[in-house]
């Protein structure tokens, strides 16, 4: 069962497959690839690009054909493994983001100093959490015995800038890359509250070189101009199948 926002959608992977404003890549995004590897008898891709929290648990989306219902309505009591890619809608990443673009080569925005940056980074953590928390709470309480996956944000942002695709300093890099180590600081305790998991795709692509200023064919996340198809600043289809594998291999299967 997959739960979740564009991050897990994967907008533009699989642009012809698009039927709606879900905007979801059926074969390519990380909930059919973590399918496969398991061998999973079926899956249940309610997935919604622009998804909130509150679009998870109690309100239907808009998707221009129509409205999704709630996407908790799908979650069975015996459905045995959950992933959720929730909590961009909302948070305050874009506004934080802004303040650390550069507008031309070579020009440092300094977004790390600025006070309304730190400012924007403690609201916006503190708006979320309880957003998630409760979502994560009921899922629990929806399927008791499922094996339930936080995947966290980042991985885009690593520790150097590379103007234009990433158009940030390499000092404001590094700051953006803490900004979304303590943003998933939520799901890790969203995971260690409730006894499920915590999948840290930000670290595996930031430590391994895979952030959007790496070669193609080795980024996970695509920049502002993707090189490969997925929407900006996302995960493309690399990154989509390094996150089905760590959620396969902590599944042991």
């Amino acid at each position: 069962m997959a739960l979740g926002d564009s991050r897990a959608s994967g907008p533009l992977i699989e642009f012809s497959e698009h039927r709606d404003l879900c905007l979801r890549s059926p074969d390519l995004n990380y909930p059919a690839k973590l399918a496969r590897l398991i061998g999973a008898a079926t899956l249940t891709d309610v997935t919604c690009s622009a998804a909130t929290p509150a679009h998870v648990i109690s309100t239907p989306q808009f998707v221009g054909t129509g409205f999704a219902p709630p996407q908790i309505d799908a979650l069975r009591a015996d459905t045995d493994v959950v992933t959720l890619s929730i909590g961009g809608g909302g948070s305050n990443h874009l506004p934080v983001s802004v303040r650390c673009g550069a507008l031309v080569p070579g020009a440092d925005a300094d977004c790390r100093d600025d006070p309304r940056a730190e400012r924007l980074t403690v609201e916006g953590i503190a708006k979320m959490a309880p957003q998630v928390d409760a979502v994560v709470a009921a899922i629990v309480a929806k399927a008791p015995h499922a094996e339930v996956y936080l995947i966290g944000h980042g991985g885009s942002v690593g520790r150097r800038g590379c103007w234009p695709n990433l158009p940030v300093s390499d000092a404001d890099a590094v700051w953006l890359e803490r900004y979304f180590e303590r943003f998933n600081q939520v799901y890790v305790d969203a995971a260690a509250r409730y006894g499920v998991h915590y999948i840290d795709i930000a670290k595996a692509a930031v430590d391994g070189g895979h952030d959007a200023c790496a070669p193609t064919g080795q980024r996970w996340f695509e920049g502002l101009a993707p090189q490969s198809p997925a929407e900006p600043a996302h995960p493309n289809a690399l990154a989509m199948t390094a996150i089905a594998e760590m959620v396969a291999e902590d599944l042991g299967r």
